[in-house]
């Protein structure tokens, strides 16, 4: 099918003749126009679309187009399994049933989302002794018999997490080929039939993981689509990023445990028992290095550095782990099993791997330290830079990356989010939203309100948001910056709330989706919450009546891996706080204003409770950043917006 702008995005095109309410958005199609000429042009493109637009469509139409006409394949990946969902079980299919060609689309997540029907088996058999699993074993099996895809998430009744463990596809315990179950394994299968797909929805971190291990998750492809690309950087860096807790070490004890029921019955019995000593001797070793360290940590965060790395080291560790690698090679397996023992072995040379990192704390282009996590010591090396690694690898693997967000510019302009990702160069459109926000927004910055740096802040934002709950009626989405201001917050008006008849709900309290819903199907509801609140939170209608924002979003400076990438561009000449720290706090900015408004027939108010938007010398680029709203300093505006 060729494309053309005007027959599938026009007035009286494909989309308005199908698509019941469709409504002409000159955006959109510019939007969808562009990306189809980067795709054939073989360019990179930057694309922010302004809510409203219709991001979806806007990109998967062209690719559809493209992947057709040019016989290639395109890679869409999303940050959130919401967006994937969404994209594969609403957006395809309707596009499937109006687009007069064929065209093959895989849902591709992660391995760890799939049933493994040996692992299952061997639950089954006995094997492996889980007391725990038994009561759930009668209604996985009812399940594994009747589903098509493998998938967790069609699970019903939810299967709980401890359990999932112990029964889904893990790369370090699969035998692949050699498995008995390799033909009808879901997770295989479905690789399998990826290369027949012309579309495949995944996930950044799935893409970079591909990126990382030269390309051997998803098949062969030069064109890639990245929705929520506005996380791609911090995706990146956890992706590339290395640990070592007390949890590390318990997966790959788990893993090997794994492995030592599978071998029990074809290794002799002394040396399996030896493989399991080894293991063993792991958990008793990393259990009093970690209450060493747990010990002679003295603050919560602590940089390691060469200087202060003795103070980590642990070779008895590392001897113990290359030692289970040394055991390992000892044994005559089978084919199935020598998959497995090689699986297993290679996870055993990544985790030494990453061990080693750590501990010598040398590598110029990562950050080191440790820090207490509830009583609990953690070791961490992140990417000082992630923009070199992706320049090396997706922007020169792939011959067309088209990133899109609602939140990528800040200026007006794309260069902060070039830096941070290592590109040079692309196609730049900005676009903006179709929704009127002068008449449906108001934005208010209340009257003496104080800097964030007043001792009584805490009480200053619990007053005046509890004004703003009684002049809307709740349906109020609170945004902070971090829990301790969250929970304090909370408990200072929890009280009057309960008094007046409102509904509280808090971050914590419950798991997001039910959060969600609670606030949603609750009248006169209060939510609180921070971090993935800021974004993801779509909420059309009535429900959602003001988003009041505590203070401005400036990431914490102390965190080590910002404290380090602040401290590089001080060093290199640069201003930190205006090429860093503002840039990213206006795009967390524009994502918590983006939470009000979802379609043309919404109304509502932003306030901001951080004189720093109004007095300070930054406050100008954050005020030209967000959605051009009405703007009041009078509380009492809200009742004219709800």
């Amino acid at each position: 099918m060729k494309y053309d702008t005007q027959l599938l995005f026009g007035p009286e095109g494909l989309l308005a003749d199908k698509l019941e309410g469709y409504e002409n958005r000159e955006e959109q199609a510019t939007m969808a126009e562009t990306i189809y000429n980067c795709l054939i042009k073989q360019e990179h493109g930057i694309i922010e679309a302004g809510t409203g637009v219709g991001k979806s469509l806007a990109y998967l139409v062209p690719a559809i187009c493209y992947a057709l006409e040019y016989k290639k394949r395109v890679i869409i990946a999303t940050n959130t399994i919401n967006l994937q969902e969404q994209l594969y079980q609403k957006d395809i299919p309707f596009l499937k049933e109006i687009l007069p060609v064929d065209f093959n689309v895989a849902l591709f997540k992660g391995r760890s989302n799939y049933l493994c029907l040996r692992r299952l088996h061997e639950l089954n058999l006995g094997l492996t002794p889980q007391q725990g699993l038994i009561t759930y074993l009668e209604t996985i099996n009812l399940w594994a018999q009747n589903t098509v895809t493998g998938d967790r998430s069609e699970a019903k009744p939810a299967i709980p997490n401890q359990i999932w463990q112990e029964i889904n596809c893990q790369k370090e315990n699969c035998a692949e080929e050699a498995c008995g179950f390799f033909k009808r394994c879901y997770y295989w299968q479905l690789r399998r039939s990826l290369t027949q797909s012309q579309i495949i929805v995944t996930n950044h971190a799935l893409l970079l993981a591909d990126l990382q291990t030269d390309n051997s998750v998803l098949p062969s492809y030069d064109t890639v689509i990245i929705d929520e690309a506005h996380n791609l950087e911090d995706v990146a860096t956890n992706t590339f990023s290395h640990q070592l807790y007390p949890q590390t070490i318990g997966v790959y004890y788990r893993s090997g445990l794994q492995l030592y029921y599978s071998l029990r019955a074809t290794v002799p019995i002394l040396e399996v028992e030896e493989y399991r000593q080894l293991l063993e001797d792991l958990i008793a070793e990393s259990s009093n290095y970690f209450k060493r360290l747990q010990t002679q940590h003295k603050e919560l965060t602590q940089m390691i550095t060469e200087s202060n790395v003795s103070l980590y080291r642990d070779t008895r560790l590392l001897e113990i782990i290359s030692a289970i690698s040394q055991k390992l090679d000892e044994f005559a397996l089978d084919d199935e099993l020598a998959s497995l023992r090689n699986q297993f072995r290679e996870y055993t040379n990544q985790l030494r791997a990453s061990i080693e990192l750590i501990l010598a704390a040398s590598d110029r282009n990562y950050v080191f330290w440790a820090e207490l996590v509830n009583s609990e010591a953690r070791l961490q090396a992140a990417p000082l830079s992630v923009g070199k690694t992706l320049q090396e690898t997706l922007f020169t693997q792939a011959k067309t990356v088209i990133m899109t967000s609602a939140t990528l510019a800040t200026n007006q302009n794309f260069d902060y989010f070039k830096n941070q990702i290592g590109l040079n160069s692309a196609v730049e459109l900005l676009l903006g939203s179709p929704f009127d926000y002068s008449k449906q927004a108001l934005l208010c910055v209340p009257k003496n309100i104080k800097n964030p740096k007043h001792p009584y802040y805490d009480h200053h934002v619990a007053y005046f948001l509890l004004h703003v709950i009684a002049r809307t009626k709740g349906g109020v989405l609170g945004l902070f910056t971090s829990y301790q201001a969250m929970e304090t917050t909370a408990d200072l008006i929890a009280a009057k709330l309960e008094e007046e008849g409102y509904s509280l709900f808090v971050q914590g309290d419950d798991s997001r989706q039910q959060l969600l819903e609670d606030f949603l199907t609750t009248p006169q509801a209060v939510l609180l919450g921070t971090n993935s609140f800021w974004e993801g939170v779509d909420i059309p209608g009535n429900a959602l009546r003001a988003v009041v924002i505590a203070r401005l979003p400036f990431a914490v400076p102390e965190r080590p891996i910002i404290a380090a990438r602040l401290r590089a561009i001080e060093e290199a000449g640069g201003n930190s706080f205006q090429e860093y720290s503002v840039p990213q706090a206006i795009l967390r900015l524009k994502q918590g204003f983006g939470r009000l408004i979802r379609t043309k027939a919404d109304r509502g108010a932003v306030v901001i409770l951080d004189d720093r938007f109004l007095t300070a010398s930054y406050g100008q680029q954050f005020r030209a950043s967000l959605p051009p709203a009405r703007f009041t300093r009078d509380l009492d505006e809200l009742r004219n917006y709800i």
